[in-house]
């Protein structure tokens, strides 16, 4: 029988050249000639979400991000999307915590041309009163649907625990906040939030150089400076508690369990993040092996480090059988104590940093990844050796500094848990870990 070939060493990662500016109003742009498809990747980042929302206007950001799609200058909504359609693209708009953000993938030479109208959106959008009914409509229905999903209900409950009343702890708009917005919100949001200080324009693919920046300087030297980025990071707290929603006849509980841990700029969560992806943060993770492959109570479990500026958290997410609800709990809970209790083999642990090492290569590979990188890097302040020493600093960890950062950081007893299922089922089961609050 022929011996299974060794895996060859990772290839060196090296973020490619990037030319950056600011703009008088202190904008900032940062272009990179990458890949070898005619294509552009053009995003306008905008440092305002959810976070600099008034009290009592939670939506609007999102409500904003998608009024910026209905025009902009002497452009109305079908002509704006016409002249980015003949530039070979559409544009897309997102906006979450902690900003909003303009996308358009264009053919590279039609790259100055997307940026003009991508100024144009932010400097002069046109934000029509008509659409609000219907924008206003579209986001109550997806709310409506969103609040009957299980992984949504137990999101909620796991970030209110961890956050309080800081903004990070909605998962959903309010319903009569949404209802309550007007048109003077959406375009008091844009003109106070959106402005250059909070804004970064990356262009990443083949286009002319030159051409893209003197687009840009046309394009948004128009935009007024506006505030600061706000920094209000908040200070979680975890304490070991069970918060459940009760969800009569259903076939599954979704379970998310976890606490906070140290954020992207902490020297550990680059460790912390082999730690994750050898216990549940890959397909042949250790939960996923237990849960999935060993006992079939889930399909999926899961686990990830989720970030915001200055906080992180690790979260285990999974949605098992309900009659295994108490069960699910106990293996999840085993596998942390075991990788606590002794290093993992270094087989193993290559198995993690070779996957890791090779997902790093594969999410840089293409201009939308790439400015996905170079986001990352600039919104944790992180610099470019950050993922340029990814793949070394990976295979750096030791078995055990694995062991040491679990036991250091995955504390069972601190660790918040939220559960949606059938209460009358599985709340027996539940019982011998925490306190249930409902």
């Amino acid at each position: 029988m022929s011996e299974r070939p060794t895996a060859g060493a990772p290839a060196a990662f090296r973020l490619p050249e990037r030319t950056d500016l600011t703009l008088g109003n202190g904008l900032r742009a940062t272009f990179v000639e990458y890949g070898a498809v005619p294509k552009a990747f053009v995003r306008v980042a905008l440092r305002a979400g959810a976070m600099n929302e008034p009290e009592n206007a939670s939506g609007l950001a999102v409500l904003a991000s998608r009024y910026l799609k209905e025009g902009a200058g002497d452009l109305d909504s079908g002509e704006l999307a016409a002249r980015i359609a003949r530039c070979g693209g559409r544009l897309d708009t997102h906006a979450d915590d902690d900003d909003s953000t303009l996308d358009v993938q264009v053919l590279s030479e039609s790259t100055p041309e997307a940026l003009r109208l991508l100024g144009e959106v932010v400097t002069r959008p046109r934000l029509p009163e008509a659409e609000l009914e219907r924008l206003r409509a579209e986001l109550l229905r997806e709310l409506a649907v969103a609040s009957t999903q299980p992984d949504v209900l137990a999101l909620e409950r796991f970030h209110a625990a961890l956050y309080g009343d800081h903004p990070y702890a909605r998962v959903l708009p309010a319903r009569e906040h949404v209802e309550a917005l007007g048109i003077e919100d959406v375009r008091g949001f844009v003109a106070g939030e959106l402005g250059a200080a909070r804004a970064h324009v990356y262009v990443a693919g083949r286009f002319d150089v030159a051409a893209a920046e003197q687009a840009l300087r046309e394009a948004f030297e128009g935009l007024g400076a506006g505030p600061e980025p706000l920094i209000a990071p908040p200070s979680p707290r975890s304490e070991r508690a069970i918060h459940l929603v009760d969800r009569p006849g259903a076939e599954q509980s979704t379970i998310r369990l976890g606490l906070p841990a140290p954020d992207p700029s902490h020297e550990d969560y680059l460790p912390l993040t082999v730690v994750d992806t050898l216990l549940g943060g890959a397909f042949m993770s250790r939960i996923t092996l237990n849960l999935r492959e060993d006992k079939g109570y889930t399909y999926s479990p899961r686990s990830t480090l989720a970030v915001h500026y200055r906080d992180a958290c690790w979260m285990h997410a999974s949605d098992v059988t309900t009659a295994h609800t108490g069960d699910s709990l106990h293996e999840i809970f085993a596998e942390i104590e075991r990788l606590r209790a002794e290093p993992p083999p270094a087989e193993e642990l290559e198995g993690v940093q070779r996957y890791m090492a090779g997902g790093m290569l594969v999410r840089n590979a293409t201009p939308a990844g790439l400015l996905g990188q170079l986001g990352f890097l600039d919104f944790h302040e992180l610099g470019a050796s950050y993922a340029e020493q990814y793949v070394d600093r990976v295979y750096a960890v030791t078995p055990q500094q694995v062991r040491d950062l679990a036991a250091a950081y995955l504390r069972p007893e601190e660790m918040t848990i939220a559960i949606v299922g059938d209460a009358s089922v599985i709340r027996e089961q539940i019982a011998p870990y925490g306190a249930i609050t409902t």
